[in-house]
């Protein structure tokens, strides 16, 4: 602890930032956005009226703008970038154009994970009706809903808020910066509020519908081992909805655990004022979020594994993608 109460120094904080934005996780961040890409391209090619595929393909969107706007982020909070004097602020800056649309991004994601983890549990559970309670037009609004409630609590921050040039006494030079108006105070905390129960919510409910996947999964398997015969085609329609469950509850499974940071610091930040962006342990905020944002990009752009691993029909998809592919520059 320094003079000041702060935990860590601004050097200390100048470390991490380098080493998880600017180094490890530019490097996740291109992975994933390739990677997204050829997710996106591989359930376009297997058609979007099959809801999972619809679903994994809204989530597989809202990673891949996740991981540009992350890449932005990543730029701005470079320290290196005061050695260039450019008059430009863009600690601030970011905040609008990286961190707030990054934010929003990783809760769709979220809140798409959990509608899908609850339609597979809708699928062990009452396996006949399920095509009837989940129907296209259906998960369309659901993806449309959870795309619209996230993005909707952003539009005060960005009537309230503008990027404009703005006098550093300090420094005595114009930057080109963020700006804010009177009413800041009142929509800070509003999407404070707002980000605390909508990232809440979505991850409790993650937590939840996975767990009652693995229990109900196992379950249903032991039933249909005990109360059917063993056939050929009857094994074949277990093993695949056994497949489909499992990726589910995988890809969930991951992003619980890197998720879990950055809920932890939403109630960290409630119940310890001093931990805050602009408070009095500024440092250690900016060095914890480092690491939260970067979970966030790995839970972005890890499926591809997951897909590729775990579906056969995705890999095939892509592996005939990419044969084609290297048919044509051939």
């Amino acid at each position: 602890m320094n003079n000041s109460g702060e935990y860590l120094s601004d050097t200390d904080r100048q470390i991490f930032i380098i080493a998880n934005h600017v180094i490890i996780g530019m490097t996740i961040c291109l992975f994933g956005i390739v990677g997204n890409c050829l997710s996106i391209t591989v359930f376009l090619k297997q058609g979007l009226r099959i809801s999972v595929n619809l679903s994994l393909f809204a989530m597989s969107v809202s990673d891949l703008i996740g991981l540009i706007f992350q890449v932005w982020h990543n730029f701005c909070l470079n320290p290196y970038l005061e050695l260039a004097d450019l008059p430009v602020d863009f600690l601030t800056v970011q905040i609008l154009t990286a961190g707030s649309p990054n934010i929003a991004m990783t809760r769709i994601t979220s809140w798409i994970t959990m509608y899908i983890t609850a339609e597979r549990c809708l699928s062990v559970l009452l396996p006949l009706r399920i095509r009837n309670v989940v129907t296209f037009k259906r998960t369309v609004v659901i993806l449309l809903f959870c795309y619209s409630l996230n993005l909707s609590f952003y539009l005060p921050v960005y009537s309230a808020s503008s990027l404009g040039w703005r006098f550093y006494p300090s420094l005595n030079k114009t930057m080109f910066a963020f700006s804010e108006n009177n009413s800041t105070l009142v929509v800070s905390l509003l999407m404070n509020v707002s980000h605390f129960y909508l990232s809440v919510i979505a991850f409790i409910c993650n937590v939840i519908f996975t767990a009652i996947l693995v229990v109900s999964l196992k379950k249903k398997s032991e039933w249909r081992r005990s109360a059917t015969f063993v056939g050929d085609q009857n094994e074949a329609l277990t093993s695949r909805d056994k497949k489909t469950v499992t990726m589910v509850i995988v890809v969930a499974a991951i992003l619980i655990v890197c998720y879990s940071p950055g809920v932890t610091s939403c109630f960290v930040e409630i119940f310890v004022p001093d931990f805050y962006i602009f408070a009095k342990q500024k440092n250690v905020f900016h060095v914890i979020w480092s690491f939260c944002f970067m979970f966030h990009s790995i839970n972005a752009s890890i499926n591809v594994i997951v897909y590729y691993k775990m579906s056969s029909k995705y890999r095939a998809t892509l592996n005939k993608i990419l044969f084609d592919l290297n048919i044509v520059k051939t």
